[in-house]
């Protein structure tokens, strides 16, 4: 549907090198990567409101890599809305529709059909200065689908919202991208919000796709610990791996065997896999004895620090965990971790 061939830009300060990635028709998916990784200036090329180098980008096998934004069909919708603040709600959706070449029954149904599965009706009237920020990225949203393109981009559509306008929005789009079966495009750094809403995602870092697939592959296999710390999994350490083991330091580590291209040098284990056990329980291929170092507080979870043998390991348990095995800084506890939730990768930086 959409495709990037060894795309490169250069603008004063940055660069996208060698950007290749391919987005199916109908599909969720995700840019993500920190600030100032060139997620959004991708998106803006992809859209064409930015002129690039070399490469070429392909849209229904069409090559559009010259062709204005406004003959794209391509819609975005931006971080801030980006509404008219002197036209009312209606005004605002039917803005792009001057432009397009439709009748007026055609425009009625379409305008009806958005505003009915965006639960907008009720606000048409007014102004967006007086519109919460969810009922803006209602508005922006039906803005761009009125119009019926190939792909919506979004640029971080969420990051400006308090928390229940963010689950609002979050639950809205993924109900929009099953009803209307549109290709969606969007930018994030936020991978939880990732993994409930895209099917596939490429991750950026400095200009560069450092690895694109779908969703649980990334999130289950890092390739790089740029990766694997982006998405935070805090227990990378470097290894020497062979085989179904790993030694870390003196600390041995069971794994299921690699078969790599290349030797892994390092090995990441997500800290929820690592769970609080009695010295009895034999279910976990990997029971190690450490010491409690700290535990912070995160609402709902507790990051628990454990050191076994010098090295210090990160779980993420919830409140009965705590309560029940007593975890307390200074106390010896026993871990338990499976060998399949140890990933081992190579790492040449």
């Amino acid at each position: 549907m959409l495709k990037i061939e060894n795309l490169n830009l250069d603008v004063p300060g940055f660069s996208l090198t060698d950007i290749n990635m391919e987005v199916k028709k109908g599909e969720f998916f995700a840019l993500i990567g920190p600030t100032g990784s060139g997620k959004s200036l991708l998106l803006e090329t992809i859209m064409g409101l930015t002129l690039f180098n070399s490469g070429k980008i392909f849209l229904n096998g069409k090559d559009i890599s010259l062709v204005p934004s406004e003959g794209r069909n391509l819609g975005i919708v931006y971080q801030d809305c980006a509404l008219f603040p002197h036209l009312t709600v209606l005004d605002n959706i039917r803005y792009g529709l001057r432009y397009k070449k439709i009748g007026f029954d055609d425009e009625k149904e379409r305008l009806s059909f958005i505003v009915e599965n965006l639960n907008i009706s009720h606000i048409l009237h007014r102004f967006p200065g007086t519109l919460s920020g969810g009922e803006k990225q209602r508005v922006a949203l039906a803005r761009v689908l009125v119009l019926r393109p190939d792909a919506v981009l979004l640029d971080e559509p969420l990051s400006s919202l308090d928390p229940v306008f963010r689950e609002e929005i979050k639950d809205l789009l993924k109900d929009l991208h099953r009803k209307f079966e549109t290709t969606f495009i969007m930018v994030s750094h936020d991978f939880p919000e990732v993994m409930y809403l895209a099917e596939r995602a490429a991750i950026i870092h400095n200009g560069r796709i450092v690895q694109q697939g779908p969703v649980e592959e990334i999130f289950n296999r890092p390739n790089s610990r740029f990766v694997a710390n982006f998405l935070g999994i805090k227990n990378v350490f470097s290894a020497e791996v062979s085989g179904g083991r790993a030694m870390v330091g003196k600390l041995e580590i069971k794994l299921v065997t690699n078969n790599c291209f290349r030797t892994p040098n390092y090995i990441s284990i997500r800290p929820e896999e690592i769970v609080p056990i009695d010295l009895g329980t034999n279910s976990y291929e990997n029971r190690l004895s450490g010491v409690v170092k700290k535990i912070t507080c995160h609402g709902f979870y507790f990051n628990v620090q454990i050191e076994v043998a010098g090295v210090v390991f990160e779980a993420t348990w919830n409140r009965k965990d705590i309560s029940e095995q007593g975890v307390a800084p200074g106390k010896q506890i026993t871990i338990g971790f499976s060998r399949d939730a140890v990933h081992a990768f190579f790492d040449g930086h």
